[in-house]
């Protein structure tokens, strides 16, 4: 006689004889009817061996609940007291067994650990008079219970889950700008480390200075220019109209006393009509402003360019300069030698060292307007600005958003050729949002005077248009993009994954021929 008896239904059969083989190989024997002899009596065998098996397990489901023989058999060992019931699906027990403890193995799976199995072993070997003896068998890695054609399709299934990730993934692309405009609004980027150069260094004819609170220097002398001596048609004033100044303090500082009046103070230098005029060493701004540049004539020796964001600022110049004031207040001098005017030209000579300029503006300053030398318009103003955001579009007369461009411009992909190239017309109102790494190179006034030409160089995730149109949307950087098109990268990819699924599923395939 068996140590087990097994009952069950034949629904059931695909479980129970997983189950079987595994109490089998704890080396017990295990009788279902399967093991009939041929010849003999159905009925007499399954009672013979119900009788004499030491314990019964009733694999209890929604098949077994409604089949006769299985309860009469469940009854049989409930009787001899040999009876150890499972619960292999959500079935409903049969009441005359609700009260019997069942153990729940609707989760177990072979060669994994398992509570309710493990109780189960211990019961029968409670019943058959032993200790519960160790499985022979180990836990089966998962490579060794999938079956090798599965294992050869893990390349497919890997490259096809990775590739459909990587073309959904879009990614900033690397582009290069390069256009001509009248205007140009940019935000400096707000992590940079230090403040960057962004005016000069330059030689201008003259630097006008608007929304300041205040101007502050220390000259070595001051003189002024009486107004009433003004020569029209020189547009100069005489040796005789300049007037020696008392100095009450090192520090000589211009204030803006009533901004509704507009307080304004032009640098010349000291002969207005003569080249060079003034020479300006590079000025700093600070991360997070926000610049625009725009030109201010049409033949663009004119830039206003103001400034948000940054409360002080520095010029340096290194060479006498005339101070042309108006609507603002001098403090740090003696009285006049004439009645004051609301416009006084100053002359300053100041240290032969270079000497520092500090403007103190509000919030929205200061705007500097320089207009420039004979032969400056082809010189680069400024270049190398981290910036995150780029804006070309100005107020139209309706108040709508219009393009800036003079011209024709171009964006390229330089890491990407085959993403070709986009053209700007003059009338794409665009600005380039969410920068990363993005640099203005260089911006110069056109040698035709058509406006500020600029160069930029970064990752752009986004290039509007008035419309909300992409240009570029049709030429959509996705990592899977920049994977393909790094023929290293791809290749080495491809057969590190190939090599190594293949490779496994090889081994098992010839595993299991070889049995």
């Amino acid at each position: 006689m068996s140590d087990i008896f097994i009952s069950y239904s034949s629904k059931d059969r695909p479980w129970v004889e997983r189950f079987v083989k595994v109490l089998a190989a704890r080396g017990w024997s295990v009788w279902w009817d399967r093991e009939i002899p041929t010849g003999e009596s159905f009925d007499t065998v399954i009672e013979q061996q119900l009788l004499g098996a030491k314990c019964v397990i009733v694999a209890w489901s929604q098949h077994s609940v409604a089949s006769d023989w299985v309860k009469t058999e469940a009854a049989t060992a409930k009787e001899r007291k040999v009876l150890l019931p499972v619960l292999i699906d959500d079935a409903k027990l049969p009441l005359e067994f609700k009260r019997v403890q069942t153990q729940s193995l609707v989760t177990w799976q072979d060669g994994s650990p398992h509570h309710g199995f493990d109780q189960l072993v211990k019961d029968i070997a409670r019943l058959l008079g032993g200790k519960p003896i160790e499985q022979t068998t180990t836990i089966r890695p998962w490579w060794k219970r999938v079956h090798p054609l599965w294992l050869l399709s893990i390349p497919t299934v890997v490259v096809a889950v990775i590739v459909s990730g990587l073309m959904m993934w879009s990614i900033s692309t690397h582009i290069q700008v390069e256009l001509t405009t009248e205007r140009v609004e940019f935000a400096v980027e707000a992590s940079a480390s230090q403040a960057h150069a962004m005016v000069g260094p330059l030689t201008a004819r003259a630097l006008g200075i608007e929304r300041f609170t205040t101007i502050s220097f220390e000259p070595e002398s001051m003189e002024v220019a009486d107004p009433a001596q003004y020569d029209m048609d020189k547009d100069d004033f005489p040796a005789s109209a300049w007037k020696p100044l008392s100095l009450t303090s090192s520090n000589v500082t211009l204030s803006a006393k009533d901004s509704t009046r507009h307080p304004r103070v032009t640098i010349e230098g000291p002969n207005r009509n003569g080249l060079p005029a003034i020479r300006l060493d590079p000025m700093a701004v600070s991360p997070g402003s926000h610049v625009t540049l725009e030109t201010r004539d049409e033949k663009g020796s004119g830039l206003t360019i103001k400034i948000a964001g940054q409360e002080s600022f520095n010029l340096t110049v290194h060479e006498p300069i005339k101070l042309i004031v108006q609507h603002a207040e001098v403090r740090g001098l003696a009285e006049l030698p004439f009645q004051k005017n609301e416009e006084l030209t100053y002359r300053v000579r100041l240290p032969e060292r270079a000497s520092g300029i500090e403007i103190a503006a509000s919030s929205d300053g200061p705007v500097l307007s320089p207009t420039f030398a004979a032969g400056q318009s082809a010189t680069p103003i400024f270049s190398g600005i981290p910036v995150t955001t780029l804006d070309f579009t100005i107020q139209g007369e309706l108040g709508e958003r219009v393009s800036a461009l003079t011209g024709k411009g171009i964006i390229t992909f330089p890491d990407y050729p085959h993403l070709g190239s986009v053209s700007i017309t003059k009338d794409d109102a665009i600005g380039l949002d969410h920068l990363d790494r993005f640099t203005i190179k260089q911006v110069s006034l056109s040698e035709n005077g058509s406006g500020l030409h600029l160069v930029g160089d970064g990752m752009a995730k986004q290039i509007r248009t008035k419309t909300g149109q992409i240009p570029i949307q049709n030429r959509r950087l996705t990592a899977f993009d920049a994977l393909w098109h790094n023929a290293r990268l791809a290749v080495l990819f491809t057969i590190v994954a190939a090599i190594f699924s293949a490779s496994l599923g090889a081994y098992r395939l010839w595993k299991e021929f070889k049995r």
